[in-house]
């Protein structure tokens, strides 16, 4: 093994990648150092580049979604999550937020993210020119250096176990959506978390799911993951005009296109909100039916505020409004039924992770996540960096 490591720092906002080294640390007890194979990139990652997320200060060493091989373990580090035993070579997938599951925060108020002792999660700690280091998956190595860290030992491929941590995002959403068995959904957005979202409403029994986006290789790939149906907004460019609390089959453009994909002209029993504006929140409002509930995951970042009725958007549908911010309150079971379900196979997960980028490309990712979607003369659907290629 190398003694040295490579990251991809972002220097400053929207700024130049520097590919810097650093020496390898070596694993304290609870620590341990992994190898990265591939690590998703996020919308957050794009929205935290161009300076969207006031928390992270530059330059920073962003990535997330971090799935590698145990290249060091320190004392104690036996096994994963799960009791499962672990050594050097295993791959493992890497949870990137931890909290102390004692405090008032976490046990009561079921709010981890508010625990008072609460370390960085990986992929956000800043700045990187600062200890500890390598605190992000855009690096050939990440230092686990929270003990406790959240683990799982996996033998699927790389390019499917990455998907864990946006799969428990996606799990979060529809739990908080409350679908079930025999929900209509709407899934606004079908970026990776929207994506996982259509897999998360599959598996909790939907009855019918509708998703909403573009372009078309990502619908496609929808409805291979589970989508009854999908609408294209390059083929319905308009906002989902018409009222919300409309009469049953009413208002033109996109809503009663999607309002005809779900079948009944009522709205979805849950609509979950992966797009990420101000204006897909409220064309979101006006898809649920009476009574039914709205998931926002997709706005993680102040884009703005948008104009909203609280009589006659909120009180008089009888509907519920839920933030989802990041993987909840439960974020480390959800963790693992992502794992779960990404293990039963049966779907095109191997499909979602369209581009493999070395780390010199970094920035290019980035500009391309936060832009036209486009990379390479090929539309995105999920970007991965690959520290091997």
């Amino acid at each position: 093994m190398s003694e040295t490591a490579r990251a991809a720092i972002v220097t400053s906002v929207a700024g130049t990648v520097e590919i810097r080294r650093y020496d390898l640390p070596h694993p304290s007890p609870g620590e341990f150092l992994l190898e990265v194979e591939l690590c998703g990139m996020c919308g957050t990652d794009a929205h935290i580049y161009r300076g969207r997320l006031a928390s992270i200060s530059f330059p920073a060493l962003l990535g997330h979604e971090i799935v590698g091989r145990l290249a060091a373990l320190g004392d104690g580090v036996t096994a994963d999550h799960a009791g499962t035993p672990v050594r050097v070579g295993d791959r493992v997938g890497v949870f990137p937020a931890l909290s102390c599951g004692r405090c008032y925060e976490c046990t009561v108020r079921r709010r981890p993210g508010n625990c008072p002792d609460r370390r960085p999660s990986y992929g956000f700690a800043s700045p990187a020119d600062r200890p500890p280091y390598l605190t992000g998956g855009f690096a050939t190595h990440l230092y686990a250096s929270n003990p406790g860290t959240v683990f799982y030992r996996t033998d699927l491929p790389p390019r499917t176990a990455v998907l864990q941590e946006p799969l428990s995002v996606a799990l979060h959403g529809s739990e908080r959506a409350g679908v079930r068995i025999g929900s209509t959904v709407v899934v606004q957005g079908v970026g990776a978390i929207g994506l996982m979202a259509v897999v998360a409403a599959r598996a909790a029994g939907a009855a019918r799911i509708v998703a909403v986006g573009g372009p078309a290789a990502r619908l496609e790939l929808a409805a291979a993951l589970g989508a009854d149906a999908t609408v294209d907004l390059r083929r319905e460019p308009g906002p989902a005009d018409g009222p919300a609390d409309s009469a049953p089959g009413q208002g033109g453009g996109r809503r009663k296109a999607i309002l005809d994909a779900l079948g009944d002209g009522r709205g979805a029993d849950a609509v979950i909100g992966t797009a990420g504006s101000p204006e897909s929140f409220i064309e979101g409002v006006g898809l649920v039916a009476d009574g039914g509930v709205l998931a926002e995951l997709g706005n993680f970042t102040d884009r703005g505020a948008i104009p909203f009725n609280p009589f006659t958007d909120l009180l008089k549908r009888d509907i519920t409004i839920t933030g989802v911010y990041g993987a909840g309150p439960e974020m480390q079971r959800r963790y693992h039924d992502a794992l779960t379900i990404l293990r039963r196979g049966g779907l095109p997960f191997d499909q979602l992770v369209s581009h493999h980028m070395p780390l010199d490309r970094t920035r290019q990712a980035l500009e391309a996540l936060g832009g036209g979607y486009s990379l390479d003369g090929r539309d995105v659907v999920k970007l991965a960096i690959d520290p091997t290629a």
